[in-house]
Parts: structure tokens; C-alpha cells; sequence
């Protein structure tokens, strides 16, 4: 009757927990509990000493955005007299907003041409794609990236598999990639950030690796080769805008320069003659004269503020801290490592421990009913 009583589920005692025969059943397992988590202590010692040793390098600026606008002086009149319309060079340059950065230095085209970029190893300057296929054979990359994804299973089969063609459509503007090139973009987004500050406004480009000086040479390379993806794609308008003009300016000065030479071959032939025939194809010629004229000054005009403001548009950076190579390491932190070990190895324990004879209890019953 006792029994039952104290397992009946109106009985408050039958939830409750019962510490002090839980705090007597740890004390009386001590030893084993020690055991266990001093065998994860030294598996976490042992990690902690064979990671490899990481080097963070990295810089900080701010992309000077110009914010100003400025409108064009108009043609209309005189332009759409020779048939150009110059209405797509109103407009500034297109923006382009420091969020989008790490999407840039993402990008596959992006990397590729990093891929492409000499970088110093052993005193030697090799293509960066060179580098990686030449250090993948050795066991340090393998162990750097291990280290990067906190021994995600199945990233050594994805990133070191042999060189094989993707299949690809014939357009040519499909990126072809090898499997090998995409195992080195991988390990590039891998050990690269650009982190943007939304709220002070700066750029943080920043690369890991386990040489200090490969990490810094990484850092100044992205950053480079960032400022002037962010340039290019900032011009692009203004650069196209510019292109126009010329091309025009150089169309219409040809064609005054005929008309000029037409007039004055012109006056040459009749410098005697002074009939209304003649009067009126001079004034018909001094007309187109004139409104050539009027034409190729004004292209001229936009011709200059066109290269003006490609000038002006061009971004500029300002560096609040540049690249230094590294001194200390940013990793592994060895005593973090142990510490989780050893607590992962206590907390184990102790679960075990606290669960083994209930645990037990449950599968005698099972087998019982069976």
C-alpha cells in the first residue's frame, strides 16, 4: 500500500527530485568521473598542441562615396540639329553601397582573377592558383581548413578531389570552372572576410593562414583587387558616357572640318563672282558652317566635363589601418580548447552516471515483459 501510495501521480513526492541521492550517487562514481573527464583533458591537450597555429591578417578603410550631383549642360538645340541625342549622359554615376562589398569579393569572376594574381612564396613569385595546388600536397592546408571548419565532415573530400571538367553550356558567358578551381575559390572565401561597418561606415578586409606573411600578402591582394572591381563597376557609366562623347565629338569634327574645307574651296572658285546664285549657296554653306561649328564646341565642351567627371568620380580610400604582418597567432586558443574538453568530459560523465541505473532499470523491465 505504501508502495503505491507513493507512486500514485496525485502525490507531489513522486516529482520531485531528489538531490541528495543524486549528489551521493556522483560522490560514490568520483573515481570513475575523474577518469573519464582526465581522458578528455587529454584529448583536448592533445588538440589543442597539433592544431595548426593560425595568423589572422588585416586592414581597415573608409570608401569616400561622392554623394554630389550635377547636371549636364543641355544640346537640345544645336545637338538634335545633327541628329545626337546626348539625353543618357544625364545622370551621375552609379553607387554603390559598401554592404554589397563582400558580395564582389564573393563573386566567381572575382576570384578567378585572384587566382590569377602573383603572390611570394620561398621567395618566388607564383600565380595564387599555383600556390594552393602546390601546398594542397602537403598536410598543413588540410589541417589549416580542418581548423576553419571546425572538422566539417566531408570538406577534405569536397576541397583536395582530383582535377575533373564541370559540365557546362557552350555559352561563352557560363563560367567553365575545374573542380580543382573550385576547390581553390572554396579555400579562398574560406580564409578571406570583408566585413562592412554598417554604423561607422568603414571596410574590414581580413585573411588567415598559417604562414603570417602569406596572410598578409592575401589581405593587401583582396584589398587591391577589391578597390578596383569597386572602381570599375563606379565608372562604369561615366566611362561610358565618355566613351560616347568621344566618338561623336570625333564623327562631328570630321564632318566640319569637310565643311569647312568645302566652304573655303568654295570662295576660292568665286572670289569674282557676286551673283544671287552664288550669294545663296554661300550663305547656305557659311549656315552648315556655322552650325558645325556650334556643334563640335559644344561636344568639345561635354568632352572635357565628361573626362572631368570620370576624375571626380573616381572613389578614394582612406586606410585607418594597413596591412601588417602578424605577429601573434589568432589561433588555436589552446586553454579555451582544454577547457571545453574537460567540461565536455565532466558533463558526460556525470550524465552517465546519473542516467545508468535508471537506464538499466528500464531495459530490465522491457526484457521482463518480453
Amino acid at each position: 500500500m505504501n508502495n503505491q501510495t507513493d507512486t500514485h501521480p496525485n502525490n507531489p513526492e513522486a516529482d520531485t527530485i531528489d538531490i541528495i541521492a543524486l549528489v551521493r550517487q556522483l560522490w560514490l562514481d568520483r573515481r570513475w568521473i575523474l577518469k573519464t573527464t582526465l581522458v578528455f583533458a587529454i584529448l583536448g591537450v592533445f588538440i589543442a598542441l597539433f592544431s595548426p597555429v593560425i595568423y589572422t591578417a588585416e586592414t581597415t578603410f573608409i570608401p569616400q562615396l561622392n554623394t554630389s550631383k550635377t547636371s549636364n549642360s543641355s544640346l537640345k538645340g544645336l545637338a538634335s540639329l545633327a541628329g545626337i541625342d546626348l539625353s543618357n549622359m544625364e545622370g551621375g554615376s552609379k553607387e554603390i553601397s559598401p554592404l554589397i562589398y563582400p558580395k564582389l569579393a564573393q563573386a566567381t569572376n572575382f576570384n578567378l582573377e585572384l587566382l590569377a594574381e602573383p603572390i611570394s612564396s620561398k621567395d618566388t613569385l607564383v600565380p595564387l592558383e599555383t600556390f594552393f595546388t602546390e601546398t594542397n600536397k602537403g598536410f598543413s592546408v588540410k589541417k589549416l581548413l580542418a581548423t576553419i571548419k571546425k572538422y566539417t565532415i566531408g570538406l577534405p573530400g569536397l576541397l583536395f578531389s582530383n582535377q575533373k571538367e564541370l559540365t557546362s553550356n557552350a555559352n561563352t558567358s557560363i563560367i567553365r570552372l575545374t573542380a580543382a578551381q573550385e576547390g581553390h575559390i572554396k579555400m579562398l572565401k574560406a580564409i578571406i572576410s570583408v566585413s562592412p561597418n554598417k554604423k561607422e561606415g568603414f571596410l574590414t578586409i581580413a585573411a588567415i593562414h598559417e604562414d603570417p606573411l602569406i596572410a598578409a600578402q592575401l589581405t593587401e591582394l583582396v584589398t587591391s583587387k577589391l578597390q578596383e572591381e569597386i572602381i570599375e563597376k563606379r565608372l562604369e557609366k561615366v566611362k561610358h558616357n565618355l566613351l560616347f562623347v568621344q566618338e561623336e565629338f570625333d564623327l562631328n569634327n570630321r564632318e566640319f572640318q569637310a565643311i569647312q574645307n568645302k566652304l573655303a574651296q568654295f570662295k576660292d572658285r568665286n572670289q569674282n563672282i557676286s551673283t544671287a546664285r552664288f550669294m545663296s549657296n554661300l550663305q547656305r554653306l557659311e549656315a552648315d558652317y556655322s552650325i558645325a561649328l556650334n556643334v563640335v564646341q559644344e561636344l568639345a565642351s561635354q568632352l572635357e566635363q565628361a573626362k572631368i567627371k570620370v576624375n571626380r568620380d573616381t572613389p578614394i580610400f582612406t586606410v585607418i589601418e594597413p596591412v601588417v604582418v602578424p605577429t601573434e597567432r589568432s589561433a588555436p586558443n589552446r586553454g579555451l580548447i582544454v577547457s571545453i574538453w574537460l567540461f565536455l568530459g565532466l558533463i558526460l560523465s556525470a550524465g552517465y552516471v546519473l542516467v545508468k541505473e535508471p537506464l538499466q532499470e528500464l531495459l530490465s523491465k522491457i526484457t521482463s515483459k518480453t
